[in-house]
């Protein structure tokens, strides 16, 4: 079973033991920072430590002001009589064990069976059963408190599983999808010459390597791939088509000669929209992220960028896979 599998079967097991009453409160903690641990999720780690072990304190005693922040984001804080934000530092075992401890107390305070005598007994007997029902409401008052606070913890633990739960659940269903869409996809790409599809194979590696520079070396191959699948695409829609100009349905007048490939696109894709009922915006897609991968290139040797982040070369990639996939299947219809 993978983490990302693991994950999402222990959020499972976090929302049905709050929702039947099953787990404890702190037992929904550990397994929340399981899920926090197996989905690398840095932010809850250490709220979700925090939890566990405690709000770390300065040598006066008071909580860090970085953990402060934390505890009172996630819902330990409140406002006290002198309207001054505070937090409650117990933690769920804590909690747990203190109304525990409580409530077998309330059982012990008790009068039935208790008998005095004496010329005093009537005002001992009254000192003992205020002194039982005082005792009594300030247990009952702890435990409220203690519930409550116990309560609100609960709540969050059940937020950040269902979070995640939703998380990944979208996650799974997006990865399905494209996993189907890059099938269809791959299929497409078998129908063309090799040296194209050797620079798919040269994306890839670039892509995943942990040097910076091949980042760019990926969008600069990603431009090339257009260039070359724009080039075998129009000698297919084109084959006799010798002339320098090609006159658009608006048209316009665009340049097809020698590299033009951005425009060579473009005329194919016209070409084959109009035996396509797929009605697509093809066009201005690529168009658009083929501009932006050339933006991106030339920020970067203007200096304005040290480097282009693996972010960035990692969107073009997919769109460009995603983009090749479009006008393949308007090419490859069946």
């Amino acid at each position: 079973m993978t983490k990302f599998e693991q994950a999402l079967e222990t959020c499972e097991k976090i929302l049905t033991g709050i929702e039947l009453g099953t787990l404890t409160t702190s037992s929904m903690l550990m397994m929340c920072l399981r899920v926090a641990r197996l989905t690398n999720d840095t932010d809850a780690i250490e709220w979700l430590q925090y939890e566990n072990s405690g709000y770390p304190r300065d040598v006066k005693g008071h909580i860090l002001s970085s953990a402060w922040n934390i505890g009172w984001k996630h819902g330990r804080g409140s406002y006290n009589k002198e309207k001054q934000q505070v937090i409650f530092s117990d933690l769920a075992s804590e909690l747990e064990q203190k109304i525990t401890v409580q409530k077998n107390a309330i059982a012990n305070y008790r009068t039935e069976g208790v008998s005095v005598s004496g010329d005093r007994a009537a005002v001992a007997m009254s000192t003992l059963t205020n002194s039982v029902k005082s005792n009594t409401n300030d247990l009952l008052a702890r435990i409220s408190l203690g519930e409550s606070r116990l309560s609100i913890l609960r709540s969050r633990y059940y937020d950040y599983a269902l979070k995640k739960q939703i998380e990944l659940s979208f996650s799974s269903t997006t990865a399905d999808v494209f996993s189907v869409y890059r099938e269809k996809v791959d299929n497409y790409f078998s129908k063309l010459p090799s040296d194209i599809i050797s620079k798919l194979r040269a994306i890839d590696d670039k892509i995943n390597s942990d040097n910076p520079e091949l980042y760019s070396q990926a969008l600069t191959t990603c431009r090339r791939l257009f260039g070359d699948v724009a080039e075998e695409l129009f000698k297919i829609n084109f084959p006799n088509y010798k002339e320098k100009m090609y006159k658009t349905k608006s048209g316009k007048e665009i340049d097809v000669s020698g590299e033009h490939y951005k425009n060579k696109l473009s005329a194919v894709i016209e070409k084959l929209q109009d035996k396509s009922s797929n009605k697509c915006l093809v066009g201005s897609n690529i168009l658009y992220l083929i501009d932006r991968m050339d933006a991106l290139n030339d920020l970067q040797c203007k200096g304005v960028h040290n480097e282009i982040s693996k972010e960035d070369a990692m969107q073009c990639i997919i769109h460009t896979y995603i983009c090749l996939g479009d006008i393949l299947s308007l090419q490859y219809p069946n």
